[in-house]
């Protein structure tokens, strides 16, 4: 019966000769599809830091690409590109505008909040593919080792006596800028801010004479302590081991702890398997014994935190930030 109906309608044998084709065609398509996926990364990846060369978040982004490529944890080379300006806008857009496909991501601060609390751009964190935050360090600020400041008590005290006679390097519109603001609003006193640039810059400025202090990593305080650069005060819980006899800010009656972290980010709608992979590989790094005992001469809590966490804290940022730049855009 069954070969009697086909011979009498040979289209149909046709038609599911025609849909078999078809079927096959989609598996396969499918099936490239997927080994395409499954080949990333293919070329090389770039990591994009809104800074020059030399400071603290380029130090950190090339800790990394040596150790990708030291350890074979990536089948491709990494290229760190430092796009330095505007406040480290130039660098984040270049990360947000980039094609979502994974081989373009950057690392950066919570500076990607404070930018556009300030008014500078348009755009934040929720505006990108948080990856994760390799670590995290404390915060204080510093001055030249010659400086007229003994003591952050010192300090606070010629603030009061004489406003705005203490200039402190900054980079408008990032934390360096708003965290001090918060250091200051805390212990009562105005500091005059002297827009300078990125760590290196703010550095210079100080090394030179030209300002009094700056906010700084400890990463940094251990980095540059042979150019004379010396703590004041650290805006953490407790005293770091590295400088023992710096007291914190909480020890001199102002409440503020606050941390400093570095945040991967990437394109927004970047594919979560792309994500998942260079996560990894963040990871793989941050477990080598060689960059745990790195991390930790330099001051670098070495714990990964995940797009939650970071969420979390930037979004914490964001609130604590909003008043003070407004106060900050309109004194």
């Amino acid at each position: 019966m069954a070969l009697r109906n086909c011979n009498q309608s040979p289209n149909l044998l046709s038609a599911a000769f025609r849909s078999k084709r078809v079927l096959s065609a989609l598996l396969s398509a499918i099936f490239v599809g997927s080994s395409a996926i499954g080949e990333f990364p293919e070329k090389p990846i770039k990591i994009i830091v809104p800074t020059n060369t030399g400071g603290e978040v380029d130090t950190l982004a090339r800790i990394f690409q040596r150790a990708f490529q030291k350890h074979k944890i990536l089948p491709v080379k990494t290229v760190v590109v430092n796009l330095d300006g505007a406040g480290g806008t130039i660098g984040t857009r270049r990360i947000k505008d980039s094609p979502p496909d994974g081989y373009t991501i950057g690392l950066w601060t919570p500076g990607i909040v404070t930018s556009k609390a300030m008014g500078i751009v348009s755009y934040d964190h929720t505006d990108f593919t948080v990856i994760g935050r390799s670590g995290y360090s404390k915060l204080g600020l510093g001055v030249l080792g010659s400086s007229r400041f003994d003591s952050i008590e010192m300090l606070v005290s010629e603030s009061k006596k004489d406003p705005k006679s203490v200039k402190i390097a900054t980079n408008i519109g990032l934390p360096v800028h708003l965290t001090p603001l918060m250091f200051a609003e805390g212990a009562g006193i105005e500091l005059n801010f002297i827009q300078t640039g990125g760590g290196s810059k703010r550095l210079a400025s100080i090394l030179g004479q030209h300002t009094d202090l700056s906010l700084f990593s400890l990463l940094e305080f251990i980095k540059y302590e042979s150019t004379g650069l010396k703590p004041l005060v650290f805006l953490s819980e407790e005293r770091p081991p590295q400088f023992p006899d710096t007291p914190t800010a909480k020890e001199i009656g102002v409440d503020l702890v606050i941390s400093d972290s570095r945040v991967w980010l990437a394109p927004k709608f970047t594919p979560g398997d792309r994500i998942e992979y260079i996560t990894n590989a963040l990871r793989k790094v941050m477990a080598l014994p060689e960059i745990e005992k790195e991390f930790k001469s330099l001051g670098i809590h070495n714990e990964f935190g995940g797009p939650e966490i970071v969420h979390e804290f930037l979004d914490n940022m964001r609130e604590r930030v909003t008043p003070i730049a407004t106060r900050a855009r309109n004194p």
